[in-house]
């Protein structure tokens, strides 16, 4: 899914750096999608906040800004459920100082580290951002309010600011504060590089519009799973829809699920692939059958709503079909705006448990704490996000492994299309 350019997978660093990394629970993280042209998710920026403690001040001896990083890129891959991202990481600490032991700091070759242009005024903090260049650490400029002498910006392989500074630089600009869709678009035709943080629109209200055949057929194969329907059952709606059918041959037959010999039915297919793990894939369908690419900004923020919420129930003690259910509240999240239809009739075809309708139509029921939880990650409102977290029995820790790791599953899944 994400720029060939920048594709790096394996270990995120060749060697420990000094200090170790911590754990995750002084931390608060919100993402942000970046969103290249013809709506192409192309990575993810990553706002950094430390946490306090209760009493509101920030903790005296708080680790130093490498350790935080290191703890957010191992996050990615804490569980090995997925590779390290391919894409662009762009890391944004928003209140945490630089450090000696940051010129010491290495990273995967995708990953940036967003430098406010303040940085650049200070000597001291100008040579340690020098020497972590050394290290290959590649930076990205928060631009202010002046653009900064093509001298300094020469270091700098990306810029972060309004869109209307991509006028005053040759350097690609990732566009931040874009509100609507409209702008965003005239933002990557007026020449940004990507828009961050792709804005999701209204839900959908208008008048009832016509499900796509493909559509309609995954609609039914989630109701029949839904119904734990016999295999056969599920394939007579494959074999309708032949790109649907050879869609999931290529997923049976990719590196995530094939074992020994290619699979060659659709039953096959289905049994290998397993029920759970199918409705996951079809979300993905579902948008692929819409034929509209500019859905794809939707598709992977459903992916991670999915995988978050069920990452957060397995880590708040729920059992595996909570989680499973969990997965679908995110999932389909944002399925009137995908499909252009409302969300109560849209639901109703679908045969889902009551309390995942509850969740999504009503917001009420036992999953829209976890759904709460889930978007406070993409508001950057701190406050909001510590409050919707504070009703979870999963700590701070728990939900940034939890976010980390539906962005990586994310970026995984989309990876197979």
């Amino acid at each position: 899914m994400f720029d060939d350019q920048l594709r790096t997978r394996g270990n995120v660093h060749d060697e420990d750096p000094s200090p170790p990394a911590v754990a995750l629970d002084t931390l608060a993280l919100h993402w942000q999608l970046l969103v290249g042209r013809e709506r192409k998710p192309i990575g993810v920026r990553l706002e950094l906040r430390r946490r306090e403690d209760p009493s509101g001040i920030s903790s005296a001896d708080a680790p130093p800004l490498s350790s935080l990083l290191d703890g957010v890129l191992r996050g990615f891959v804490a569980d090995d459920a997925a590779p390290f991202p391919n894409g662009i990481v762009l890391l944004a600490p928003l209140d945490a100082s630089i450090d000696g032991a940051l010129a010491r700091w290495s990273a995967p070759r995708n990953v940036l580290l967003e430098i406010p242009a303040a940085d650049l005024q200070d000597e001291t903090r100008l040579r340690i951002l020098f020497e972590s260049r050394g290290q290959g650490v590649r930076q990205a400029l928060r631009l202010a309010d002046a653009m900064p002498t093509p001298e300094r910006l020469r270091f700098f392989p990306y810029l972060v600011g309004p869109a209307s500074a991509a006028r005053a630089s040759a350097i690609p600009l990732l566009a931040i504060g874009v509100q609507t869709v409209e702008l965003a678009d005239a933002a990557l035709a007026a020449g940004v590089h990507a828009v961050v943080g792709w804005p999701l629109g209204r839900p959908y209200a208008g008048q009832d519009r016509e499900l796509s055949p493909s559509q309609r057929a995954i609609l039914e194969l989630v109701r029949l799973i839904q119904a734990d329907a016999e295999v056969r059952r599920l394939e007579k709606v494959f074999e309708i829809e032949p790109m649907l059918a050879y869609l999931l041959l290529t997923l049976a037959n990719s590196v995530a699920f094939r074992r020994g010999s290619p699979t060659a039915s659709l039953r096959q297919a289905v049994l290998s692939i397993g029920y759970q793990r199918l409705v996951k894939w079809l979300v993905l369908l579902l948008a692929i059958a819409s034929k509209d690419s500019a859905m794809a900004p939707l598709i992977f923020t459903t992916i991670v709503r999915g995988y978050c919420m069920e990452n957060l129930a397995l880590a708040c003690g729920r059992n595996r079909n909570e989680a499973d259910e969990a997965f679908i509240v995110g999932a389909f999240s944002l399925l009137d705006r995908i499909t252009g239809r409302p969300m109560a009739p849209l639901l109703a075809e679908v045969g889902l448990p009551q309390a995942v309708v509850d969740a999504l139509v009503a917001r009420q029921g036992p999953y829209v704490a976890l759904l709460d939880a889930t978007l406070s990650t993409e508001s950057g409102d701190a406050q909001a996000h510590v409050a919707a977290c504070a009703s979870l029995p999963a700590g701070p820790d728990a939900v940034n492994r939890a976010l980390l790791g539906a962005l990586a599953a994310a970026d995984a899944m989309l990876a197979l299309i």
